[in-house]
């Protein structure tokens, strides 16, 4: 065995990939005081999503001499559509390695653990630090997302309900909690991603089996939905949820809602507007001071600005945005071999900070 292969064998010996729904909560918590010293309580790693969500979700490295946890990532499942075609995918995400214990090839062996002939492996909202890694290992990126904001919705909802009256759509509302699917919606869901799976950019699958799974990490949390129809046909929806105060150390205590998911077939400038219009109401009447949403899509982009969201082209404040919207990454091979920035849509629901926040 050449040298270079003994002595990865002998690392590898070192250190024991396991579940990370094996490891105690005394040792999750030692290891969240060692990766991010400077955000405490550390407890809050116990309310991860992946605690609750399939054993096979997150992998932990373990220090074999030591019994001490090193390192830690988690990988999100769902399904995406790449040119007309459905693939199994993880995004990964809570990815990190400690400090003391870097340059023994921890990143790699947790990473190739999720990778799998024909899944796509991506990332959405991660550290520079872990982007940098990823690049190292073939990923393509980092590319920009675009963090849009809604100050002040009471406000704002005042000045579009005309807007909503003149674009002649059928609008339904339902509030989703305890992580129970409505049939009806669900079907509608449905209905709207077999409507879209060939003409839309890459995007994840969002059907009710992905909703119904999300709604089951937290069924305590409530999601408020809105559909847009036209002669009884579902055109798209928007999804929204109020923030957890305290969850975001960049937000403190300020009461938020995040727009989950938007979605309009064909990107519909109107239908895309409408449903924005409608999450900005739902935001005020859940007492958010400021609405959020992420979006990697041109045509979200210009139907949010078109209705006063502060993007990061917006003078000023436009710079805070884009330093603090989130980056996204995929490896090239297999579905992702042919993939380009400009043809992947993806927002909240497509990582963990919808499920964290």
């Amino acid at each position: 065995m050449p040298s270079e292969d003994v002595a990865q064998a002998r690392r590898h010996s070192q250190y024991a990939l396991v579940s990370a729904h094996d490891i105690d909560a005394e040792r999750l918590i030692d290891f969240a005081s060692r990766v991010w010293p400077e955000r405490p309580p550390y407890e809050r790693i116990l309310s991860c999503w992946w605690r609750h969500a399939a054993s096979g979700c997150a992998a932990a490295v373990v220090h074999q001499s030591t019994g001490i946890m090193v390192g830690l990532c988690a990988g999100r499942p769902s399904e995406w559509v790449v040119a007309g075609q459905v693939y199994p995918a993880i995004s990964i995400c809570d990815f990190f390695v400690d400090p003391q214990h870097e340059g023994k090839l921890l990143g790699r062996r947790l990473l190739r653990h999720f990778e799998a002939p024909g899944r796509l492996l991506n990332a959405l909202s991660i550290s520079d630090i872990a982007a940098a890694y990823l690049g190292r290992m073939g990923w393509t990126g980092p590319y920009a997302s675009s963090l849009m904001v809604m100050p002040l919705p009471r406000v704002a909802r005042i000045f579009h309900r005309m807007m909503v009256r003149r674009a002649g759509l059928d609008l339904a509302d339902y509030a989703i909690a305890g992580g129970q699917m409505p049939e009806t919606l669900g079907a509608d869901l449905d209905r709207i991603e077999a409507a879209r799976a060939h003409d839309a950019p890459a995007h994840m699958r969002r059907g009710a089996s992905e909703w119904s799974w999300r709604m089951s990490i937290y069924p305590d949390q409530t999601y408020r939905f809105c559909f847009a129809y036209r002669d009884a046909q579902p055109l798209g929806y928007v999804a929204v949820r109020a923030m957890s105060p305290g969850r975001s150390r960049q937000m403190g205590r300020l009461r938020g809602a995040l727009m989950t998911d938007l979605v309009a077939l064909h990107d519909d400038p109107t239908t895309l507007r409408v449903l924005a219009v409608r999450a900005v109401a739902m935001a005020a009447e859940l007492g958010a001071t400021v609405a959020l949403f992420v979006t990697t899509a041109c045509s979200h982009r210009r139907a949010l600005a078109a209705i006063g969201f502060v993007s990061p082209d917006f003078p000023v404040f436009g710079r805070t945005l884009a330093r603090r919207a989130p980056t996204y990454m995929w490896l090239p091979r297999g579905p992702g071999a042919g993939l380009a920035a400009e043809d992947m849509t993806m927002t909240f629901a497509d990582s963990a900070v919808d499920l964290d926040l």
